[in-house]
């Protein structure tokens, strides 16, 4: 522990002297013109919406390659600039009839609109399977219980209203069921959730046996699972339709500028951000977001996050221009998938153009344009996630004082959404990774107003040269970030990064 404190304690006063003059020149090269140049072609009406996958996606995926090869960075991919993933797209079927209740002589017909596929791997044809009724504060039970061709029956609280407790009986119950024998799993909730969406799975993924699972919502079952005092013998009858698995290659867009000193050049920063968002109003509809309006159904994605994609592109540009280069080498990087899980980030975690051992810190952005913040106006401002995590914040707050920027704590969102984007994938290696923001929330998040034209791009080109001056600091800097070893809450992160040594 005293170790790590002084290492902590070491990097952050090394902080005086790491600043670069010939960088903050470089940096001033970014301008507001450029920013919405870029920014106006990837959120506007044509791209529509950067749905994970989508032709506008691949497009979306080339235009930035062209940018990191006009900069004259090294290509990061297996395809050039493009680090490729092959995965399946499943589609849930659309069921042609319902789920058959059977007790004694009885029959309760469950009708097709109340049912949602939630998921499932193959085909399946249920006749008369006898039902296994769960208690979700008895989700244990299931563990050692003979599941073969049996119908599991739960009944869910909704979502707002469940407790730790019950979430983790929910997890357990899912968890023993997804590769069991058993028939299916059936949710019995009180209001529906919508239609499900389709699942981005790895080709071993698609192809692992998974027991179908979907929510029934059924006043009668609801009743008889929770309010009855015994349950009779239940059996029950379905047909499943298969799934439509569909073979696509997504793209992480990968630049390097190799760092100038002979040692540590073999050592990288990142800056990353995501380039996807949830589409149209066909696609938007499978997620719980804002719904669309009559005359604008493209959810344009110019702050989420098309923001933080432009801001990679030219923090990118302009430090491609220092001579010599840092001396780390610095990698640039957009993920495809972060609005469907984090996709392309848990992607290149697992395939690393750099090892995690040798990834110093990664500076993720997200939602850099908008100073309309819903706590209000955000000038000349910027914030992170786990503020008090990782010595990064120094490197951070310092380049924000030699820019103008405010680099300052949000104590309620920092820690809260430090989880919920790509930087999750790579602290969760051990490095240390920081979501950079400028409003954490603001009007149309998530909703087809988020465009371009409400961009205050000069504010964003203040912030991305506060960004890049820290990124070089990182690159400069002789000794690597740490993890914060008196907080906590950085135990996995710290124990992760000792795991890679």
């Amino acid at each position: 522990m005293l170790r790590a404190i002084l290492a902590f304690a070491i990097s952050v006063n090394l902080l005086a002297g790491v600043s670069d003059a010939p960088a903050r020149a470089a940096l001033d090269s970014i301008g507001a013109e450029d920013l919405k140049g870029d920014l106006s072609f990837l959120s506007s009406d044509a791209m529509q919406g950067r749905f994970t996958p989508s032709p506008e996606l691949d497009i979306a995926a080339e235009f930035i390659a062209s940018k990191f090869r006009a900069a004259g960075l090294e290509p990061g991919g297996d395809k050039d600039y493009f680090q490729t993933a092959a995965m399946v797209s499943r589609r849930l079927p659309t069921l042609r009839s319902g789920l058959r209740v059977y007790s004694g002589t009885t029959l309760l017909v469950v009708p097709v609109a109340a049912i949602q596929i939630r998921d499932m791997s193959a085909a399946a044809q249920i006749l008369r399977a006898p039902v296994l009724v769960v208690a979700i504060d008895d989700a244990d039970k299931l563990k050692t219980a003979n599941l073969k061709g049996k119908v599991v029956m739960v009944a869910q609280p909704d979502a707002d209203k469940l407790t730790d407790a019950q979430k983790t009986g929910l997890r357990t119950i899912h968890q023993t069921l997804t590769s069991s024998d058993a028939a299916l799993e059936v949710r019995i909730i009180r209001k529906s959730t919508g239609a499900a969406q389709p699942r981005l799975l790895s080709s071993d993924q698609a192809a692992e046996h998974r027991v179908p699972q979907i929510a029934v919502v059924d006043e009668r079952l609801w009743n008889l699972l929770t309010r009855s005092k015994t349950i009779p013998r239940l059996s029950a009858s379905m047909r499943l339709p298969a799934p439509e698995d569909r073979n696509v290659i997504l793209k992480n867009v990968i630049g390097i500028l190799r760092g100038s000193d002979p040692t540590l050049k073999d050592t990288c920063v990142l800056l990353t951000a995501h380039y996807d968002h949830i589409g149209t109003g066909e696609t938007a509809s499978q997620l719980s977001v804002s719904p669309p309006k009559a005359d604008d159904r493209i959810y344009n994605g110019a702050n989420d996050d098309g923001s933080g994609t432009v801001s990679v592109i030219e923090i990118a540009r302009a430090l491609a221009r220092i001579n010599p280069h840092p001396s780390r080498s610095m990698v640039f990087m957009t993920f495809f998938g972060e609005e469907l899980g984090e996709l392309g980030a848990k992607y290149y975690a697992k395939h690393p153009v750099f090892p995690a051992a040798k990834t110093m810190a990664d500076l993720n952005l997200e939602q850099l344009g908008r100073t309309d913040s819903t706590v209000g106006k955000q000038v000349e401002n910027a914030t992170l996630t786990g503020y008090q995590y990782s010595d990064v914040t120094k490197f951070l707050e310092q380049a924000g004082r030699e820019t103008g920027i405010k680099v300052y704590e949000d104590k309620d969102a920092s820690e809260e959404y430090f989880l919920r984007s790509d930087n999750e994938a790579l602290a969760r290696l051990g490095i240390p990774a920081h979501t950079i923001a400028v409003a954490y929330d603001f009007p149309d998040y998530h909703a087809v107003g988020d465009e371009w034209q409400k961009i205050d791009y000069e504010n964003m080109a203040k912030v991305d040269r506060m960004i890049g001056l820290a990124l070089v600091n990182l690159a400069n800097s002789t000794t690597a970030p740490q993890w914060n070893a008196e907080n906590p809450k950085t135990a996995p992160f710290r124990e992760a990064r000792g795991n890679i040594y």
